[in-house]
């Protein structure tokens, strides 16, 4: 039985230490991914930082493509950049948009 959510999935939640054990990228990592603008979690007005669910999903596919598939941070953000591209290209529904 699936767990209920009690926030959204773009709802700024988790802490960098939760984020860090839930993702197992550690807290120095995620601060590098985001000094390389490959994430970008919310700020406290204590400056702390807090990951959505999506940022969790985004930093998981960023550490296949650094772990697995051995892709540098420069070609990680080419990689995330092409794939917002396609999926603005492509409509809701899966079909092209018109050109």
């Amino acid at each position: 039985m699936p767990m209920a959510r009690f926030h959204g999935p773009d709802e700024p939640v988790y802490t960098i230490q939760v984020a860090a054990r839930l993702t197992s990228v550690s807290a120095p990592m995620l601060r590098y991914l985001e000094r390389m603008g490959l994430v970008q979690p919310t700020r406290t007005e204590g400056n702390i930082r807090l990951y959505s669910e999506n940022d969790l999903e985004l930093i998981l596919r960023i550490a296949y493509l650094i772990r697995e598939a051995k892709v540098n941070a420069a070609g990680v953000k080419v990689i995330l950049q092409m794939e917002v591209g396609r999926a603005i290209v492509i409509g809701d529904d899966g079909k092209d948009e018109e050109e």
